[in-house]
């Protein structure tokens, strides 16, 4: 009881500090998600447990992807032109445009520290290299992709190389580095999700509903399958855990969250949702993820406590939340 009224008072005081005019964003805030029915980026305000969506911060997106620290987003304006905010957390928070950038942008990725980024467009089959992203991002010339045997499901980026699942008969994981060809260092009909953690890369197949893991991708990639079991289940999002000793995996098709431990390869917690997740990515705080778009409806997020800790909230999303500012929009 105790808790549930600190938490209470805790929402309160978080959604009363948001209220009060400023030039940035300032008070509790988790992280920013992009909600792709309001074309917004929207911050998340509170902690889980006791948070909602605010008002849209940066507004007329098709797109857009929020750096793991929740500084920074790239998004994409309806017309495809790539843009860049920075500073959403503090009142130096401003937009411009991406100077080189490639158009209509669908797939992002981001290194682990934010200070770089990685774009696919799945209409010109392009990939990019974005860097600087704090201060002064600087857009790398573009990969021309046309070459991969199928459609780009998902993007991942080390800070040096571009990783892309692709998905089809002679799909796989593909890497990327520089001016190279992808080279294939797994083959995959249907990757859905794709995490990195230190030398290893991770992947789930939706096709075969498996979690696999490629051991020392970047060098001498050496791939096993790591689960194989009831919970695994349409699997879109996949994420190593911040001390990398657990992996998390949202499946759609059962509407279950499971947790694995990663020495042992076995499960070690499994959450029934009363929703259909469709994304597991980190925002803001490190031990949080987002599990689905949002839309008409609330956005559930997902903390990770350690091992049989994960617990999963829902955060309201009003329509017409209290304004914190005024929108941010490209110089």
């Amino acid at each position: 009881m105790r808790t549930s009224r600190f938490l209470f008072a805790f929402g309160a005081f978080a959604v009363a500090g948001w209220t009060q005019p400023s030039a940035g964003v300032s008070g509790p805030v988790t992280g920013f998600v992009f909600d792709r029915a309001a074309g917004a980026v929207r911050p998340m305000l509170g902690i889980p447990g006791a948070a909602y969506l605010g008002s849209g911060v940066a507004t007329g997106l098709g797109a857009a992807a929020v750096a793991p620290d929740g500084s920074t987003a790239l998004a994409v304006q309806l017309a495809g032109k790539l843009v860049i905010y920075t500073g959403l957390r503090n009142a130096s928070a401003k937009a411009s445009s991406l100077t080189g950038g490639i158009a209509a942008a669908d797939h992002f990725a981001w290194a682990a520290d934010g200070s770089a980024a990685a774009v696919y467009s799945s209409a010109t089959r392009q990939g990019q290299v974005l860097t600087g992203m704090a201060t002064s991002p600087v857009a790398g010339p573009p990969i021309d992709l046309s070459g991969l045997p199928g459609q780009v499901t998902a993007l991942a980026f080390d800070g040096k190389r571009l990783i892309a699942a692709v998905s089809g008969d002679s799909g796989g994981i593909f890497m990327v580095s520089g001016s190279s060809s992808a080279q294939r260092i797994a083959q995959t009909a249907g990757p859905s999700a794709v995490a990195l953690a230190g030398s290893s890369l991770y992947f789930a197949d939706s096709q075969s509903q498996e979690i696999w893991q490629v051991q020392s991708y970047a060098t001498a990639p050496a791939a096993a399958l790591f689960a194989k079991d009831s919970s695994i289940n349409s699997p879109v999002g996949l994420q190593v855990s911040t001390d990398g000793q657990r992996i998390l995996v949202a499946n759609a098709g059962n509407r279950k969250l499971a947790v694995y431990d990663i020495a042992t390869r076995s499960p070690v917690q499994s959450i029934d949702l009363a929703f259909t997740p469709t994304r597991l990515d980190r925002f803001g705080d490190e031990s949080v993820f987002l599990l689905n778009t949002g839309g008409q409806g609330p956005v559930y997020v997902v903390r990770d406590g350690g091992a049989g800790k994960a617990a999963v909230f829902f955060v309201p999303a009003p329509q017409n939340g209290r304004p914190v500012k005024a929108p941010i929009h490209p110089a």
